[in-house]
């Protein structure tokens, strides 16, 4: 990705025995950015990782590349995730230098293998849960309830910095 992905719709979709389900990764040198993306009814079955955005990926085709030419990722979505046998559900590892702005969460109801302090994994990443979610999202999400009323605000965890206008 350099040159923008937006608008795009992820639904109705089976992924098993795979090593991760669904994922976005892009890192400095891409530029642009990657927002009003949505992922709607998904279900895992046997998945080591089900939901990645990564922005340290650090391929690039040749050395032609610009370091300082960072993507913007914001405005994705998550509804009606479902599975079972998913070692990790959520690992997103925005950065300083790209963090991850508002991601939402909703509907999301994932069976866990593997038993670990942090399953829902976040680093850089600012966003929302809205209604109960499981596994526990990280305490960097805004909760809302069922109804869109505000719950509790997020516990700051790296992040410095964020403008947070949409």
């Amino acid at each position: 990705m350099s040159g923008g992905v937006s608008s795009v719709t992820v639904e109705n979709l089976l992924v098993w025995s795979s090593r991760r389900a669904v994922r976005i990764k892009t890192a400095p040198g891409r530029g642009a950015y990657v927002r009003n993306i949505t992922y709607r009814n998904l279900t895992f079955d046997d998945v080591r990782v089900g939901i990645v955005i990564k922005t340290d990926y650090n391929e690039h085709p040749d050395e032609g590349y610009d370091p300082k030419a960072v993507p913007t990722l914001q405005d994705i979505s998550f509804s009606g995730i479902h599975g079972q046998g998913v070692r990790v559900p959520v690992r997103i590892h925005g950065s300083e230098e790209i963090p991850v702005r508002n991601v939402t969460f909703q509907d999301m109801s994932v069976g866990l293998t593997y038993k670990k302090k942090h399953i829902f994994q976040c680093a850089f990443v600012q966003g929302r849960v809205i209604g109960t979610i499981f596994p526990a999202p990280c305490e960097n999400l805004d909760r809302y309830d069922e109804q869109g009323k505000l719950v509790k605000l997020s516990v700051s965890q790296n992040i410095t910095d964020i403008d947070y206008d949409f």
